[in-house]
């Protein structure tokens, strides 16, 4: 369970990386606060395609084991482990899904 657990974590984090350009600016123009170092999270943007690919590669390897690798034990402790990381897993599919429409989403409040 460990290695599903670390992969959907590091899709959350490839995928807050890759929409860092842009949604730490977003959210400080929503609350109307002005901060001056937010334009030096425009580095990453770069990297976003890359960010997100691996991000994508990590749900992949992630939803394979959890879901497609048939099960070794079916013990009480297996079964509660493999919720726990059902549930990191979909809470990282959410944050890569925002993170890979983000762009069409701050449209919506940008323009």
């Amino acid at each position: 369970m460990k290695s599903e657990n670390i992969t959907s974590m590091g899709t959350v984090a490839a995928s807050v990386l890759a929409s860092i350009c842009c949604v730490g600016p977003l959210l400080f123009l929503v609350s109307g606060v002005s901060v001056g170092f937010l334009g030096n999270f425009t580095f990453f943007d770069p990297f976003r395609p890359y960010l997100l690919a691996a991000a994508f590669l990590m749900l992949s390897f992630s939803f394979w084991k959890l879901y497609v690798k048939p099960e070794r034990c079916s013990c009480n402790a297996d079964i509660r482990a493999r919720r726990i990381s059902r549930t990191v897993f979909w809470t990282g599919t959410i944050v890569f899904l925002i993170a890979a429409s983000f762009n069409k989403i701050a449209l919506l409040f940008y323009g």
